[in-house]
């Protein structure tokens, strides 16, 4: 009878040390990655034109609010064309541009399909809200903001309110 019960209680003393572990491992990593994400400015050089759209991996995207320009506007129906600029190491003050990269956009409210065209051909490429980054790479951020920017409401509503508050 003791054994069982010195048994019983290593087992539960060791699930309490595993879910503790577990819990640790998993608050600091979300503090990494919570640290990672702030570790980007908003706004490059402090100029609100320039607006972060997205980052990765040292890496960050600004969209040129100076640049936006809407080229077709016939509700539903909508196109956006917008300069973004990339950064290398803006996480660590970085704020040299290395490229500018026209994004072109089109957006149909009605069915709630946005669509990009980065050859600038009327080539689109549907932009699903709900795919992975591979997918959509940065366009979808872009496109999003530069909705939001134009019409001062959302489109896929795919963001959180810090998103759509950096305009």
């Amino acid at each position: 009878m003791f054994l069982c019960n010195f048994k019983m209680e290593a087992d539960t003393d060791m699930k309490r040390l595993f879910i503790s572990m577990g819990l640790f491992l998993w608050l600091v990593i979300g503090g990494v990655m919570i640290a990672g994400a702030e570790s980007y400015p908003v706004y490059l050089n402090e100029d609100r034109n320039y607006i972060l759209c997205d980052a990765y991996k040292e890496t960050a995207w600004y969209l040129d609010r100076s640049s936006l320009n809407v080229q077709k506007y016939d509700p539903p129906q909508y196109i956006i064309a917008v300069n973004v600029v990339t950064v290398p190491d803006a996480d660590r003050g970085g704020t040299d541009i290395n490229g500018v990269r026209t994004f072109r956009f089109f957006y149909n409210y009605e069915l709630k399909r946005m669509y990009v065209d980065l050859s600038l051909t009327d080539a689109w490429r549907y932009l699903d809200p709900n795919g992975d980054w591979a997918a959509t790479d940065i366009s979808l951020p872009v496109g999003e903001l530069s909705f939001a920017l134009a019409y001062n409401m959302k489109f896929y509503d795919s963001y959180d309110d810090a998103f759509y508050g950096r305009i």
